[in-house]
């Protein structure tokens, strides 16, 4: 028998070694369960092979092999694979959140452990299935980054099926950076395509061709010539470092398209200059050249614009100015040049339902985040406002604007040079608020006496009028006194120790105060309390036969309307715009306070400041070269 056997094996094994050495050459190993199956196969039609001790070949494939059935008959029935994995849906998951698999495949022939309590063993984590037929679905909990191996089982140990490799991948913020980072690029390329298109879509040069330049204009056009000479320059310096291989492929392609733009940006402005158009055109969604360029930083559009006459607080369809769209979008140097070319902070946008009253450039950095540049709009807006109407003759004096430029430096920390331009900036901010709203209440008093001399005898007029200087001298000198204890406070509880001591000593005072005056509240009360009821029980009700105090009717009285107030020169249009005047002041002036609280925004008031300083200066010589 053991012939018969050794001679059926040697069989086996040479049509074996002849199928798998032709699935190498067509389809690569054999698969597990072809193997599986010859064993079996062996083992059932030789019930004495396992004890005999002659047989000991082994059939091994590409994956594994399979030791001869001397083996333990327990170990060899727990290793059998009776299950194939066909798919497994996903083939990743995320390792910090749950995640749902889905296992698909066959029983070889054991149709009856359908219906048993099979798990699924992937990594350190072991899950009961769900079962269906042929489908088997499950949630595998968060693990570690990495590959592991999953498969099926019995008792969640020992498989019965293949092992396959499953991965557990780290959730990345990758996808979403770049994602953000390409929409900003496109928009930024949709400004630029918008711009070029209305450069090169809005030409007059036939229109000048044709037409009779006057000499003025003709002055006019080789002086803003003369001034833009640079653009030459810029092009040889390109071309050199190109050659040199000082800048990348990707810097040459911007330095080229700029270039291109501000040739044609000179091109556009010189057939304005010769037509003598003081307007700008704007595209479809109602921006313009300029504003395009404060959008994309372009500072060497804004020196041009300014030689050329056309107005650098132009408007685009909802009012925004160029310095607007700047500060909105946080462009430092461009904002610089802009106020050395002379664009004016304190322009107002057009009302909106959110703003009623409009917004400043300085409301439009804050809001998106840019305190030390909206520090630094709002001081300007404030100065250049007073400026305005010191010019207009509507405010006198002057403001005491001091620099912390004179001070020596050596003897300071960074934190206290930052300290002290931002008291200087407040200094400035708060002085030029005083002034102006000083202005507004002097105006307003000269509305009010008018209109009292035009309605009332001439005795009264003197009268009232005089009241009325006394209570404007009298508020002019409350803020006064209201500014001095400001400055004496602030001087005192300057350090942080001393303002912390002072909040918490005042806190504890009010709550003393409180508690006390809470005391004595709920003492006269139970008096007042008992005194009505008695009032309202013995006297009203049953002596006197009437009605209590809850059935009084308490008629209202009607509200006396003060004759100044109907005889104020004021129509309501210019006291809403003198508030919203004076509600921009007040915010200008808690935008330079702010700075106290942060030192990012000292840093970029400071960083503002050079910027500013530095773009005056360069200004100024090129305007000097252009008249030489």
């Amino acid at each position: 028998m053991n012939s018969d056997l050794q001679t059926k094996y040697s069989e086996l094994l040479t049509v074996g070694a002849a199928d798998s050495s032709d699935n190498l050459v067509k389809d690569g190993l054999q698969t597990q369960d072809s193997i599986g199956r010859w064993i079996h196969y062996i083992m059932t039609d030789s019930p004495g092979s396992v004890d005999d001790p002659i047989v000991e070949p082994s059939i091994s494939t590409g994956h594994e092999s399979f030791s001869s059935p001397n083996m333990d008959h327990h170990q060899s029935s727990a290793s059998e694979q009776i299950f194939s994995i066909t798919e497994v849906s996903p083939a990743w998951a995320f390792s910090t959140e749950e995640t749902k698999i889905t296992v698909i495949g066959f029983f070889h022939g054991q149709q009856h452990l359908e219906e048993s309590n099979l798990f699924c063993v992937c990594g350190d984590a072991c899950i009961p299935v769900v079962v269906q037929s042929g489908v088997f679905r499950f949630l595998l909990p968060p693990q570690s980054p990495g590959l592991v191996n999953l498969y099926l089982s019995l008792d969640g140990q020992n498989p019965i099926s293949q092992v396959v490799t499953f991965e557990y991948r780290s959730p990345s913020m990758l996808g979403s950076m770049v994602s953000l980072e390409d929409k900003s690029k496109w928009e930024e390329f949709c400004f630029k395509l918008r711009l070029a298109h209305l450069l090169f879509s809005a030409s007059k040069s036939l229109n000048v061709f044709y037409s009779k330049i006057s000499q003025n204009a003709l002055k006019e056009a080789k002086n803003f010539l003369l001034k833009t000479s640079n653009i030459t320059d810029s092009w040889e310096n390109l071309i050199k470092s190109i050659k040199d291989g000082k800048i990348s492929f990707a810097q040459a392609k911007d330095s080229l398209f700029e270039l291109t733009l501000q040739n044609r940006l000179q091109e556009w402005l010189l057939e304005r200059i010769v037509e003598g158009s003081k307007i700008s055109d704007r595209d479809e969604q109602g921006q313009g050249v300029i504003h395009f360029c404060a959008i994309l930083g372009y500072t060497w559009a804004i020196y041009p614009f300014s030689w050329s006459g056309l107005s650098l607080d132009y408007r685009d369809k909802f009012g925004w100015t160029a310095l607007h769209w700047a500060a909105y979008y946080g462009r430092e140097k461009m904002v610089a040049a802009l106020l050395s070319a002379g664009a004016k902070a304190n322009l107002v946008t057009d009302p909106t339902s959110e703003n009623p009253g409009g917004c400043t450039a300085a409301d439009l950095a804050s809001k998106n985040g840019y305190e030390g540049l909206a520090a630094y709009l709002a001081e300007k807006g404030l100065v250049k406002q007073f400026e305005d109407m010191a010019l207009a003759g509507n405010v006198s004096g002057s403001l005491q604007t001091s620099t912390a430029d004179s001070v020596n430096t050596g003897n300071f920390s960074e934190e206290e040079l930052y300290l002290k331009d931002t008291l200087v900036a407040y200094r400035t901010a708060a002085d030029a608020a005083a002034q102006i709203q000083a202005a507004f209440r002097e105006r307003s008093l000269k509305l009010r006496t008018k209109a009292v001399q035009q309605s009332n005898p001439e005795d009264a007029a003197r009268t009232i009028i005089a009241a009325m200087k006394i209570q404007n001298a009298f508020r002019n000198f409350e803020t006064r006194r209201k500014m001095a204890a400001a400055a004496r406070i602030q001087h005192r509880f300057r350090t942080w120790k001393i303002r912390r001591d002072f909040l918490n000593l005042r806190r504890q005072a009010i709550k003393i105060q409180a508690v006390f005056r809470g005391f004595h509240a709920r003492k006269h009360y139970r008096k007042i309390i008992w005194s009505v009821g008695v009032l309202e029980k013995v006297v009203l009700r049953w002596r006197l036969k009437r009605k209590g105090l809850r059935g009084l009717q308490v008629h209202p009285m009607e509200a006396v309307k003060d004759p100044t107030q109907e005889s104020d020169g004021e129509e309501d249009f210019f006291q809403a715009s003198r508030k919203q005047a004076e509600d921009r002041v007040e915010r200008s002036v808690i935008r330079v306070q702010a700075m106290f609280r942060s030192k990012r925004a000292q840093e970029e008031y400071q960083r503002m400041k050079l910027e500013h300083n530095i773009a005056t200066l360069e200004y100024g010589l090129l305007d000097r070269d252009g008249d030489m």
